[in-house]
């Protein structure tokens, strides 16, 4: 019989029989923060600015993109250059008087029948995307906001501390819900 060590637990084995060690049952972040789906990942300060990475995820089996500061350009989460990852890197932008910035997914329908949700066209504008607010975003008939993380900073132009929530941890697969005269509702659920 081979038994194998796992997340929060470890065995040790002699001529004698084996010992299963749980010192550590639930392992936090501050000893290892394994990466998943949607996580936000704080990379760098340039010039006073904090950028950001976040890992790939999905949102209805779409990869989103994210504005790259770097290149300039919208890119998947996804993004190789010679099968070597190459993801976005963006900007937090900061809310001055709370000192607080907000990640959110978002994702609208199509601009024609069927609606499909979201729009699976990645040139159109309601495709989903990684974007940084400096207010709380709500939704609206045009676009679904799901809030993947919130970054608190000690001072908006020369930041020196930050601490992020993150608050999801996983794919999604999302339903936008419409009904005549009300703003659409929009469900997601971790996959």
């Amino acid at each position: 019989m081979k038994i194998q060590p796992g997340v929060g637990y470890n065995f040790d084995s002699s001529s004698h029989g084996f010992t299963l060690d749980t010192s550590d049952p639930f392992p936090s972040a501050t000893n290892s923060s394994p990466d998943h789906p949607f996580k936000v990942k704080i990379v760098a300060v340039v010039s006073g600015a904090i950028r950001f990475q976040v890992i790939t995820g999905t949102l209805n089996n779409l990869v989103p993109e994210m504005d790259d500061v770097i290149g300039g350009v919208e890119k998947l989460l996804d993004s190789t250059t010679s099968g070597v990852p190459t993801p976005p890197t963006n900007v937090l932008t900061f809310n001055t008087s709370t000192k607080e910035s907000w990640v959110y997914l978002r994702a609208g329908p199509e601009a024609a029948s069927p609606y499909a949700f979201p729009d699976p066209n990645i040139a159109n504008t309601p495709y989903p995307k990684v974007i940084s607010s400096n207010v709380e975003l709500t939704d609206t008939d045009t676009n679904g906001y799901v809030l993947l993380a919130k970054v608190d900073v000690d001072n908006v132009t020369a930041p020196t501390v930050w601490t992020l929530h993150q608050y999801v941890n996983g794919s999604l697969w999302g339903d936008r819900v419409k009904v005549n005269g009300m703003t659409a509702k929009y469900y997601y659920a971790r996959i």
